[in-house]
């Protein structure tokens, strides 16, 4: 049952931006963990959906969650994808994007390259198929203390960083920090509005031939009425790191399509978290017991879909929810 429409304590959290990912940033590929003393990591995931308001058209948002196995590490890939002019495109990404990153991944490539080569499979994997249906991706990547996000377009990725009961014992949920794992890319912001400029593009009324977000993949059409690189599918690349590996470290990570964003902050993400009182137990559950109760999840991710909705969202509204545990490193 949603808890959004009773009135709730608001707790401000602090917010901070990732880091973009540089030639410079450690570990680079999952490689580098390699032959260190790597922390247990445990994600629970859950996910809720709504189409648009009045039923214009079919749902055209997706989600994917995959766990695979790189040599002796656990990785997940968990994320959203927004289409527009049908669902043809995220339907296919959705399907395709999880097995095409873990296959770069298991042949060694970067987690930059991984994401940005899997971006030009899927590319020319939809110019075989479509013509005018495009879709955003926004991508996230989990494994030892580290998140990464690959983000096309204006889908949203979020860490909630959570305070660690005490003693493995159930307390009330808080969200000590906030982190933004991605910036949305539309061609009414100024970064995107000059990239465009530069890749001989123009920006009219905040979309490029009416497109809005400045990269996606697939949007034929609208690609072969501009320059090359002006819709680009080249990924953002952020990254955020789980504590130090001194002690324990537990989050929420929240991807949701640009129809809750464009409603909803994250403050409020943060107030219906603390309104779910029954997540302090999955805080104390998760990676202890065989199967942890994962209804509180499910209940955010709903909560999150019906709040936007309530808010006035009128695009399909997707959101897929993460609870991950870090332990400090060597697993004690």
């Amino acid at each position: 049952m949603s808890r959004f429409g009773k009135k709730q304590e608001k707790h401000p959290v602090p917010e901070a931006e990732c880091d973009v990912v540089t030639e410079k940033s450690k570990p680079f590929a999952l490689a580098d963990l390699e032959g260190k003393s790597l922390p247990a990591v445990h994600v629970e995931v859950s996910h809720h959906t709504a189409k648009n308001w009045g039923g214009r058209h079919e749902n055209e948002d997706r989600c994917t969650c995959h766990k695979d196995l790189y040599r002796s590490m656990d990785f997940w890939q968990i994320g959203v994808m927004d289409g527009h002019d049908s669902d043809l495109a995220s339907d296919l990404v959705s399907r395709m994007l999880p097995s095409t990153v873990s296959g770069h991944i298991k042949d060694n490539k970067p987690i930059v390259e991984a994401f940005v080569r899997s971006m030009e499979d899927l590319e020319e994997a939809l110019k075989k198929k479509i013509l005018t249906a495009g879709s955003c991706v926004c991508s996230c990547l989990i494994s030892g203390r580290y998140v990464w996000c690959a983000n096309l377009g204006d889908c949203r990725a979020v860490l909630l960083q959570l305070q660690v009961p005490e003693d493995g014992k159930a307390a009330a949920v808080k969200v000590s920090g906030l982190h933004w794992l991605s910036k949305d890319q539309k061609a009414s912001t100024p970064e995107e509005a000059k990239r465009i400029a530069l890749a001989g593009g123009k920006v009219n009324g905040g979309r490029v031939e009416g497109l809005e977000p400045s990269r996606t993949l697939g949007d034929f059409d609208v690609k072969t009425s501009t320059k090359p690189g002006v819709i680009s599918i080249v990924p953002e690349i952020r990254r955020h790191e789980l504590g130090d590996g001194s002690s324990n470290a537990q989050a929420i990570l929240v991807c949701a399509t640009d129809g809750v964003w464009d409603v909803i902050t994250g403050q409020d993400i943060c107030d219906l978290i603390h309104a779910r009182k029954e997540l302090g137990k999955l805080q104390a559950d998760i990676g202890t017991v065989a199967r942890a109760n994962c209804q509180a999840l499910k209940d955010l991710a709903e909560d999150l879909v019906q709040f936007s909705i309530a808010r006035g969202s009128r695009d399909d509204c997707t959101a897929i929810v993460s609870m991950i545990s870090v332990s400090k490193n060597g697993g004690k």
